[in-house]
């Protein structure tokens, strides 16, 4: 009976992903970055990388509430209530998150790369399939949006670091 329960289960798993049907992609990719006056592992401690709602006081958003883990791969936060993120990524100086119930499956990657044994670079990149939006507007609208929206976060984070004792 185990068996037979098994292979009806692997049947049916195999079966939706051939049910799969590839959806075309317009890939946007974009990257903000800030020289860094301290070590990558001080200056990650600044900017509360290992802190998965640091980020909030950067993107000046109303709430980030961890919900599932802390902070390691798994780990699941939202914002503002509603956009839920997953880190699906980590590493000493990094992570990366996922938006899994978003049409422009977004991602994002914040980092801190050491520069020398003195100073580092701060590194955030996003990336999103701009045809879950309906038209070219709203593809702007959003692309300029998250422009000003992270490198400001990005000089905020700078800011921060290279202004600490």
């Amino acid at each position: 009976m185990r068996k037979i329960v098994l292979a009806a289960a692997m049947a049916a798993l195999a079966s939706g992903a051939q049910a799969q049907t590839v959806q075309p992609a317009d890939w946007l990719t974009l990257s903000f970055t800030a020289a860094l006056n301290k070590p990558a592992d001080v200056a990650w401690g600044i900017v509360g990388g290992n802190e998965l709602c640091a980020i909030a006081k950067y993107l000046d958003v109303k709430s980030c509430e961890v919900v599932s883990g802390k902070g390691e791969l798994g780990s699941i936060r939202t914002i503002n209530g509603t956009i839920v993120e997953n880190i699906v990524a980590r590493s000493t100086r990094s992570y990366t998150y996922a938006q899994p119930f978003t049409p422009i499956f977004y991602h994002g990657t914040m980092t801190v790369e050491p520069e020398g044994s003195t100073h580092s670079r701060l590194v955030y990149t996003l990336i999103w399939n701009q045809n879950g939006y309906p038209d070219d507007k709203t593809r702007t609208e959003q692309r300029e949006g998250r422009k000003a929206r992270f490198q400001a976060a990005v000089d905020k984070m700078a800011a921060a670091v290279n202004t600490a004792p």
